[in-house]
């Protein structure tokens, strides 16, 4: 290992196995890790994406229910919906846990009692919510009202819309999902996860992090003016389950907890694959956690995981990717609504590289409620891929034509900036990076003298975000031998005459079908029509 090498775990989010993945879960999350890891591979560190499907939300035993299907099926069944819906868009996580895996489990408990060993985990009263038309206590999204912050329709655990922690007591109008009845409070003893006890040493730990200004402002004011210990298990028997004190035996811990630490099993499992110690591992100086999420995620990734590995003495999170809700036409995307465009289906009309490209170019700050996906946005991309395109054949003829020339002054300039974004989560200013390369190139242009190392630059600037793209250029460029790169010094033209390119162009138009169709279903009627 070169002394400068990192090792990074990009861990997105796990996804609740109810349904499929639209486009909005795809760009906001799971692409996002995809190109961070792809990027760092190809500069040299070690990089692997981790991730998972929480079995144990209430959401599965939702769509069950409606279903009328054992929902060890139903998870079955979306689970490997999910896995297709990733396929789909060229993306394979290195390690994709089940949560309801015996050695996510183990993993979970483990944790578990390290907190509970370190004086972290203490008993106390608590209420939850409870339905007496159906005799059982309510979990996570059994129980919807209002939230107490927003006035947002909410669940019981989390508001969606200003990400605020709920407990059961504050949740407005409490109505049972199953029947619809209103819910009454019950006393529980539960154990909570007291950050009391070491919230100055996180708070200092957050302060002095690299985390985007805007999301390590909103924890820093939750730890110094909102402190409170979190509950940790509840009445619910999905899960993993406790066993001690014997207080909570058979409560399960909240999926908030056990579902996001299945990063942590993930990590244990490579590291059983490569031979080494998941302790060693977590408290080397050249590990970095990478988080990617939605808004959704944002309160318990940024204090429910990062305060469980301070508190055990690890590094907390490098950095965290948080990505506001991916809208339609305007207006969020929504699976109840069916308000969705499904990954898997529109990858078989449209080319993954288009569609990974646009996708990409839709990640915005977070806050900046600036990523609606719009037809004409993907017909631009296309556009866009086109030019590359065509660009680039119109040099693959004949590579005696390249130059041994090195990259510009502005061309350095924006493989710098790229680098720096892409490491920094900035995607947006990433592909405007490759868009700023691109308009610069000699082969862009009618140039007659074009560099070697420009072309081959270039495509490794494409490779992150569209790899079968810069892969099948390059070696069509370069040999098969060809790797991504951003030295471009390393690149020489190839010798001797080559055939014409031999393989489809990547960015074919939008099928009118398509188009079509989506109109229809987005917006009624064709705008000119």
């Amino acid at each position: 290992m070169r002394a400068n090498q990192h090792t990074f775990f990009a861990c997105s989010a796990p996804p609740c196995p109810n349904g499929k993945l639209h486009l909005g879960h795809i760009g906001g999350v799971y692409l996002l890790a995809d190109v961070f890891v792809r990027y760092h591979r190809m500069v040299g560190n070690a990089a692997y994406h981790v991730t998972g499907a929480d079995e144990h939300g209430t959401y599965t035993l939702v769509k069950a229910r409606k279903l009328g299907r054992p929902v060890d099926d139903v998870a079955h069944m979306h689970i490997e919906e999910i896995l297709q819906c990733l396929r789909s868009v060229d993306i394979e996580p290195d390690v994709f846990v089940r949560t309801s895996s015996e050695d996510h489990k183990d993993r979970s408990l483990a944790i578990y009692d390290q907190l509970r060993a370190s004086g972290y985990v203490e008993l106390r009263d608590g209420e939850q919510l409870y339905c007496g038309t159906c005799e059982e206590f309510a979990a996570d999204s059994l129980a919807v009202g209002e939230c107490p912050a927003c006035n947002a329709p909410t669940d019981s655990n989390l508001c969606e819309d200003c990400g605020s922690a709920l407990q059961h007591n504050l949740l407005r109008n409490p109505i049972h999902t199953t029947c619809g009845q209103s819910l009454i409070l019950r006393p529980i003893r539960q154990v909570h996860f007291e950050l009391e006890k070491f919230a100055p040493g996180l708070d200092h730990s957050i302060e002095a992090s690299g985390w985007p200004e805007s999301i390590k402002r909103k924890e820093l004011d939750w730890l110094r003016s909102k402190l409170m210990a979190l509950p940790m298990s509840r009445h619910f028997d999905r899960g993993v389950t406790l066993n001690s004190p014997v207080e909570v035996a058979g409560q399960t811990l909240m999926t908030w907890f056990e579902g996001l630490w299945c990063y942590e099993t993930g990590i244990e499992r490579l590291c059983k694959q490569n031979g080494a110690d998941l302790d060693d591992t977590m408290r080397n100086a050249s590990t970095r956690l990478v988080f990617f999420m939605g808004q959704d995620n944002r309160f318990y990734y940024t204090i429910g995981v990062t305060a469980s590995l301070f508190s055990r003495g690890y590094a907390i999170p490098y950095n965290h990717a948080i990505q506001d809700f991916y809208k339609l036409e305007g207006a969020k995307f929504s699976t109840s609504r069916d308000h969705a465009v499904w990954a898997d289906e529109v990858a078989a009309d449209i080319d993954t590289n288009v569609l990974r490209y646009y996708l990409a170019s839709l990640a915005k700050p977070f806050g900046a409620n600036d990523n609606d996906f719009l037809i004409e946005g993907l017909l631009q991309t296309a556009a866009r891929i086109r030019a590359f395109e065509t660009a680039l054949r119109k040099y693959a003829g004949c590579n005696e034509t390249l130059t041994a020339d090195k990259l510009t002054v502005e061309q350095n300039h924006n493989v710098k900036r790229y680098s720096e974004a892409v490491q920094d989560l900035r995607v947006w200013d990433a592909m405007d990076a490759i868009d700023a390369f691109f308009d610069v190139a000699s082969f862009s242009r009618a140039d007659t003298s074009v560099s070697a190392a420009e072309v081959s630059v270039f495509l490794s600037l494409l490779n992150p975000v569209t790899p079968m793209l810069a892969a099948r250029y390059g070696a069509f460029f370069f040999g098969a031998g060809w790797r991504p790169g951003l030295d471009g010094g390393t690149i020489r033209p190839s010798t001797g005459l080559r055939k014409p390119v031999d393989f489809p162009l990547f960015s074919d138009p939008i099928p009118e079908a398509f188009i079509e169709a989506y109109e229809r279903r987005f917006r009624q009627v064709r705008p000119n029509s």
